[in-house]
């Protein structure tokens, strides 16, 4: 054992030598050269950073990749190596933005082919694991580059890339093209079949985008991300089709993303309520109450729980819940009856930062700023520690500017939504009226299932809350209350 642990520590130690020694090789020492000083400081630099990452050092390979930087030319052999170190360093302490922005250097330069793939390597990290400068990135460069000399599994990532925003531009062919030059064994040979079947979905070409998700589906090595997301199309496409126990079962698949996509819950809601359990689907509603899900701006969830409780013909009941939009979102409502713009009102800007691409960018600019904060917590230096603020606080103002654009749409949508649900209000409460007159009759159209009340026995606990919230349980819940229709 003692001898097998010395010769894996003089391995250690003769492989950092020997890349070392590989790094240093081509220093020539010119002691009578002005510049010999600097040029010998740029190369302990260099030698530092190499000795760091192999040591995993990140802040010291970090401060002495910069250094190295700071003193040389992009023109300069090893100039990309450095900043391909201090890339990764950075990745490795959490500051993936800036570290994006390096690697993206190193690719879009192509001044050292060697390090292409690497340098495409981390970028593929940090974009496929969470919120990152799509902009500058995937559209700015890796969607629209003419990318070569990668291996077999970048190359399939770019294909990936260039194929799903050759589809958002409607660029068909050229997709397609993309998506065939990916291997069938490569991961995302899955997620470009996905693409293509959402684009059948907005051809409303259900049949092929069925075969296509389901195809998709049958796949056992199928990354648990794009099974969700799957499912939750063919839920939609069930919906679309009015096959509403099939949506139930897709959506039940995948419910347990709700806590970051509430959204899920209203459309479960409206595919029990379709299928005439409205007890069910008043669960769903009452769990969109949970503090967790107060930043969701739904104003469709109060509709539908008066249009549940009428198909109970439970009038009061229903009045109430219809009223309660204006309770909930009485201050959006104010700030649009009194011209305000929708970007101006406080209480839609939160709303719609929850929606669409306003979402990511508002995930990202949250990013930035965490990892800006972060800096002042490092040992890297005075003039790393400053550039990287400078990366950062420029970041933070181009995200910014497009997270106004974008809550400016979202917001405009939002409001024209909340006016729509208003109007709704107005003739539910019309509708509810004229049931009374009619006497308690179920409304025509939905045909109620049968769900029996529970009664209460004699080993049941009851408990009682007031504001609070079981999150594990949110999606499980069903209002116990009596149908009054007359049958």
């Amino acid at each position: 054992m003692n001898f097998g642990l010395a010769s894996a520590r003089r391995f250690r130690f003769n492989r950092r030598a020997w890349i070392l020694s590989a790094c240093l090789a081509s220093i020539v020492v010119c002691n009578g050269c002005g510049g010999a000083s600097t040029q010998n400081g740029k190369e302990l630099s260099f030698s530092r950073a190499v000795e760091a990452s192999l040591d995993e050092s990140w802040e010291s390979a970090a401060e002495a990749a910069f250094n190295y930087i700071k003193k040389s030319s992009p023109d300069e052999l090893r100039y990309d190596r450095a900043l391909l170190m201090l890339a990764q360093a950075a990745e490795r302490l959490g500051f993936s933005y800036a570290a994006s922005l390096w690697y993206l250097d190193i690719a879009q330069a192509r001044r050292n082919i060697e390090l292409l793939d690497k340098s495409i390597a981390g970028l593929e990290r940090i974009i496929m694991k969470g919120p990152h400068d799509e902009t500058t990135l995937v559209r700015g460069v890796l969607a629209t580059a003419d990318i070569t000399d990668l291996s077999a599994d970048k190359l399939a990532f770019i294909n990936y890339l260039q194929g799903l925003y050759n589809v958002r531009d409607g660029l068909d062919a050229w997709a397609d093209r993309q998506f065939g030059g990916i291997a069938p064994a490569r991961s995302y040979s899955h997620r470009a079949h996905y693409i293509q079947a959402v684009r059948d979905l907005e051809r409303k070409q259900w049949s092929q985008a069925r075969r296509r998700l389901t195809r998709l589906l049958k796949h056992a090595k199928l990354q648990e991300e794009i099974r969700n997301q799957a499912e939750l199309a063919l839920a939609r496409l069930s919906m679309e089709e009015a096959r509403y126990p099939q949506a139930i079962k897709h959506y039940k698949r995948v419910k347990r993303l709700a806590p970051s996509h509430p959204e899920l819950l209203l459309e479960m809601a409206w595919a029990y309520y379709y299928s005439g359990a409205a007890k069910r689907a008043l669960g769903l509603l009452i769990a969109l109450d949970a503090p967790i899900y107060m930043e969701l701006i739904a104003p469709e969830r109060f509709l539908l729980e008066a249009f549940c409780l009428r198909q109970l013909c439970q009038f009061e009941p229903a009045r109430i819940a219809a009223v309660r939009l204006r309770e909930r979102y009485g201050e959006a409502l104010s700030d649009l009856s009194s011209g305000l713009s929708p970007i101006e009102s406080a209480s839609l800007r939160i709303g719609a930062r929850q929606r669409g691409g306003a979402r990511r960018l508002w995930l990202l600019l949250e990013r930035v700023r965490v990892e800006k904060a972060s800096v002042d917590g490092l040992a890297i230096g005075e003039s790393l520690s400053k550039e990287l603020k400078r990366v950062y606080e420029v970041g933070d103002q181009e995200i910014q500017q497009r997270l106004e654009q974008a809550l400016e749409i979202e917001s405009e949508i939002l409001a024209d939504e909340l006016i729509a649900a208003e109007r709704g209000v107005q003739l539910i409460l019309h509708e509810l009226s004229v049931g009374l007159l009619r006497g308690r009759s179920r409304p025509p159209g939905i045909e109620s299932t049968i769900e029996p009340n529970r009664e209460s026995e004699e080993s049941d606990v009851s408990y009682s809350f007031v504001g609070e919230f079981w999150t594990d349980e949110l999606d499980s819940l069903v209002v116990n209350i009596p149908d009054r229709c007359l049958k």
